[in-house]
C-alpha cells in the first residue's frame, strides 16, 4: 500500500467524522431552539373552577396540553395551597409524575381533593407549579391557579317516593292490601330522624290492620334509599271507587331544621271482585176488595238483603201516588242502622182513602235507599194498588176509578253510558189497574237538562237513534206489561252524573176519558278521558353504558279529571325512576316527564314507555309507547398518552436524511478503495515499491491533505 493512498483513506474517515458531528449538533439544535418553533410548551386547559361540596372528597381532572413542536420530557405537577390555615387537602394522583407528553398531546392529571365539612361557603385558590424537560436537556416551568367554589349551601334534603304500588292493584271490600315503595333521597343533603306515615284513613272505609300507621328511621344519605310498606284493609260494606291516602314524610337536616311534605296516592276498591248489598221487596201483600173513605188497609211485604255484605242507614218511604185521595194513618217513613246479608224484616204500612177520592185504584209507591259503604246510595221502587170506593164520588160505570200507567222496572246497558256513544234502555210499563184497561197510549221522552240558571234549556242529553220521540201502543190490559227497548245517543258534551230522563204518557181508558202521567228515569253518565302525549323517540342505536334520555309533555284534554296518573318505563335497563306516581291531573291541564336510564346488555333490548291513570269510575286506562334499542358494544378510547408518538415522523425523516447521506459515504468509500485497489497502466511497475514509504514524508502530506479536505468540506457544505 503506498503512503499517498493511505493518507487520502485517514483524511476521508476524518471528513466522515466531523460531517456526523455536525448533522447531531444540527438536529439538537433544531429541537431546542426557542424562537424556532419547534420547543415545547405545556398549558393546563379548560375551566379553572371546580365545584366542591364540605365534608366530602372530590376527584378534579386538568388537561395538561403541550402545543409546542417539541417532545416534554418528565411532566412533573404539584399543587402548593395558599398561605394560612386551609379547610382542604389537596394532592395530586401518582405523586404527579405524568411522564412525557408529544407534540399537540396531552394527559390528564388528577387532583384528589378534600374539603373539611365546617367550611364557609367561598372559593379557595390553589396553586399548581409544573416543570418539564426537552430532549435536547433545557428545562422549564410553569404555574396555574385554579378555584375550588362551595357549593351545598342552598341545598335542603328532598326525597323521591319510588316504585309506590299497591298489591294486589285492587282491594277488594272486606280485604287486604300491602302498599310498599321507596324513600329516596335525591336532595343536596343527609335526611335525619325520618318518619313516613298514613292519613286520611277511616274505619268505615280504608284503614291499617294492625293500627300502626308510621314507620321511622334515623338517617337516610344523600343518594340512598330505604323500603316501606303497609298493610292496609278495606271495610267490608265499602262501595266501589277510588280512595286517596295520604302518605307523609317528616325529616329533619343535619342542623335540625324540620321538614314535612304529603302526596297523595288513589288505592282502588272494588272492581268486577267488589261485595255489595242488594235488598229487594219480597212477599208483597195487597189489600183485597174495595175500600171506602176513611177505611183502612194495610200493605205489608218483607225487605231482604241478598247481598253479600251489611246494607246501612236503610230508609223505606211509602208514598200514594194521589195524595189527596190516600193519606197514611201510619208512619210513612221506616229507617234502619243495617240488615245483615241473608236477612228479612217486616214492613207494613197502613193508608185510608179521603172524602176527594173517587172509586178507583190507587197506586202507592215503596221506594227503598241504602248504603253499601263510602257515599253510595242505592234505591229500589216498588208499587201496589188498592181500591178505594167512594159513593158520593160515584162508584163503578157512574164514576169509575182511575188506571194508572207507571214504569215498573228499567234497565239501561251499559248501567253507566259514556258520553258521545249509544246504549240501550229497555223499560217495562204496567197497568196498575186490575179490572180496566188503557189504550190508544202514547208516549214521549222529555231529555233537555235545566242549565244552572233554570231558565235556559241547554239541548238534548240522550236523542233516540233511527227513531223518534214519540212511541205508540195499542193498549195494556190490567194488571198486564209492555217491554219497549230503545237505543240512545248521549251527546259528547254532557257532563259525568247521573241525569233525570222524563217518560210521559197519554192515554184513554174504555170510555175514552184521557189521562196522562210521568215517570222519572235517572241514566248515569261518565265522560270520555282523553290524555295526549306529544310525540318522542328514542335513538335506534347505542353503546353499552351510555346514558339515553326520554323527554315529552303529556296534557288532560278530556272533560273530566284524570286520577292516579303513573309513567313507568319497563326495559332492562338502569334508571333511578323506573315508576314515576304523578297523582291527579285537572281538565285542561299539562306536565312534562323527563327520565335517563342506561342500558347494561349487549343487543336487541324493548323499551316501553308506559302511561296509566283511572278515570272518575275506577277503570285503568293504559297508553303505550314501545322501542326496540339497539345496543352495541362500546368503542374503545383512543389512547391519547400516545399521541406524543406524533414526532415520530419528523425524528424519523431526520434520522433517514442522516442515514441516506452516511449510506452515500460509505458507498463512496468503497468505490474509492476499489479504485485504489486497480494498479494505474503507466505506473504497474512501481506497485511493489513499498520501500519508499517513509514517516516524515507521511506526516507532512498528511497534514497538508487533512488541511485540503477539510477546506473543501467547508466549501462544500456548511458545517
Amino acid at each position: 500500500m503506498n503512503k499517498k493512498w493511505f493518507r487520502r483513506m485517514i483524511t476521508l474517515g476524518m471528513s466522515i467524522f466531523l460531517l456526523m458531528g455536525q448533522m447531531a449538533i444540527g438536529f439538537a439544535d433544531e429541537t431546542d431552539t426557542i424562537g424556532g418553533g419547534s420547543s415545547p410548551n405545556i398549558v393546563v386547559g379548560g375551566d379553572n373552577v371546580f365545584e366542591v361540596e364540605p365534608g366530602k372528597s372530590s376527584r378534579i381532572t386538568l388537561q395538561m396540553k403541550n402545543k409546542g413542536a417539541g417532545t416534554a420530557e418528565n411532566v412533573y405537577i404539584q399543587a402548593k395551597s395558599a398561605s394560612g390555615l386551609v379547610p382542604y387537602r389537596v394532592s395530586v394522583q401518582g405523586g404527579g409524575n405524568l411522564g412525557d407528553i408529544g407534540s399537540n398531546g396531552y394527559k390528564n392529571a388528577v387532583l384528589n381533593v378534600s374539603m373539611e365539612s365546617e367550611v364557609e361557603e367561598a372559593s379557595y385558590a390553589v396553586t399548581l407549579d409544573y416543570t418539564y424537560n426537552t430532549r435536547g436537556g433545557s428545562s422549564y416551568s410553569g404555574s396555574t391557579t385554579i378555584y375550588l367554589k362551595v357549593k351545598g349551601f342552598s341545598k335542603e334534603p328532598g326525597f323521591l317516593l319510588d316504585d309506590v304500588k299497591l298489591t294486589p292493584q285492587s282491594l277488594s271490600p272486606g280485604d287486604n292490601a300491602n302498599i310498599s315503595g321507596k324513600i329516596v333521597n335525591n336532595g343536596g343533603k343527609d335526611m335525619h330522624q325520618v318518619e313516613i306515615s298514613l292519613d286520611n284513613l277511616t274505619n268505615e272505609g280504608i284503614n291499617l290492620m294492625n293500627g300502626f300507621n308510621s314507620k321511622r328511621f334515623s338517617k337516610i344519605t344523600v343518594g340512598g334509599s330505604v323500603p316501606f310498606s303497609f298493610q292496609l284493609a278495606a271495610a267490608a260494606d265499602m262501595a266501589t271507587g277510588s280512595y286517596p291516602v295520604s302518605i307523609k314524610l317528616s325529616y329533619q337536616d343535619e342542623f335540625g331544621k324540620n321538614f314535612e311534605k304529603t302526596q297523595q296516592f288513589y288505592v282502588n276498591v272494588g272492581g268486577s271482585a267488589g261485595r255489595k248489598a242488594d235488598l229487594e221487596i219480597r212477599n208483597m201483600n195487597e189489600p183485597g176488595g174495595a175500600y171506602g173513605v176513611n177505611q183502612n188497609f194495610t200493605v205489608s211485604f218483607d225487605l231482604h238483603n241478598k247481598g253479600a255484605v251489611a246494607a246501612k242507614n236503610i230508609v223505606v218511604t211509602a208514598e200514594p201516588l194521589d195524595t189527596t185521595a190516600v193519606v197514611p194513618k201510619s208512619s210513612n217513613v221506616r229507617t234502619f242502622n243495617s240488615l245483615e246479608p241473608g236477612a228479612s224484616t217486616p214492613m207494613a204500612f197502613t193508608f185510608a182513602g179521603t172524602a176527594n177520592a173517587t172509586s178507583q185504584n190507587y197506586a202507592i209507591q215503596f221506594t227503598v235507599e241504602y248504603g253499601s259503604g263510602g257515599t253510595t246510595t242505592t234505591t229500589i221502587k216498588q208499587f201496589a194498588g188498592v181500591n178505594v170506593s167512594n159513593p158520593e164520588k160515584g162508584d163503578g160505570k157512574d164514576n169509575p176509578s182511575k188506571p194508572k200507567i207507571i214504569v215498573s222496572n228499567y234497565e239501561s246497558d251499559p248501567l253507566i253510558v259514556m258520553a258521545g256513544q249509544e246504549f240501550d234502555l229497555k223499560m217495562t210499563l204496567l197497568n196498575t189497574h186490575k179490572d180496566k184497561t188503557v189504550k190508544n197510549i202514547k208516549m214521549f221522552l222529555t231529555l233537555a237538562e235545566e242549565t244552572s240558571s233554570e231558565t235556559q234549556k241547554s239541548g238534548n242529553i240522550f236523542t233516540p237513534v233511527n227513531s223518534s220521540n214519540t212511541f205508540y201502543f195499542d193498549s195494556i190490559g190490567p194488571k198486564r206489561t209492555v217491554d219497549k227497548a230503545l237505543r240512545l245517543y248521549v251527546v259528547p258534551e254532557a257532563q259525568p252524573k247521573t241525569y233525570t230522563l222524563t217518560v210521559n204518557f197519554e192515554y184513554e181508558d174504555s170510555k175514552g176519558t184521557e189521562y196522562t202521567a210521568t215517570e222519572l228515569l235517572g241514566i248515569n253518565v261518565k265522560q270520555v278521558t282523553d290524555l295526549q302525549i306529544d310525540d318522542f323517540s328514542i335513538p335506534e342505536t347505542v353503546e353499552q353504558f351510555e346514558p339515553v334520555t326520554v323527554s315529552f309533555s303529556y296534557y288532560n284534554t278530556g272533560k273530566v279529571m284524570l286520577n292516579n296518573v303513573m309513567i313507568k318505563l319497563e326495559g332492562d335497563v338502569d334508571c333511578p325512576n323506573k315508576n314515576t306516581y304523578i297523582g291527579n291531573m285537572d281538565s285542561g291541564s299539562s306536565d312534562y316527564f323527563e327520565a335517563t336510564f342506561t342500558p347494561n346488555e349487549v343487543g336487541e333490548i324493548p323499551i316501553s314507555v308506559v302511561i296509566s291513570y283511572q278515570d272518575p269510575s275506577g277503570e285503568e286506562i293504559e297508553q303505550r309507547r314501545d322501542f326496540v334499542l339497539n345496543v352495541a358494544e362500546p368503542m374503545m378510547p383512543d389512547d391519547m398518552e400516545g399521541m406524543e408518538g406524533e414526532n415520530m415522523p419528523m425524528d424519523m425523516k431526520k434520522i433517514g436524511i442522516f442515514g441516506v447521506l452516511l449510506a452515500a459515504l460509505l458507498a463512496g468509500l468503497a468505490m474509492f478503495i476499489k479504485k485504489q485497489k486497480e494498479p494505474p497502466k503507466s505506473t504497474a511497475e512501481s506497485i511493489n515499491n513499498d520501500d519508499d514509504f517513509d514517516d516524515d514524508d507521511f506526516d507532512d502530506d498528511f497534514d497538508d491533505d487533512f488541511t485540503e479536505s477539510a477546506h473543501e468540506d467547508k466549501e462544500g457544505m456548511p458545517l
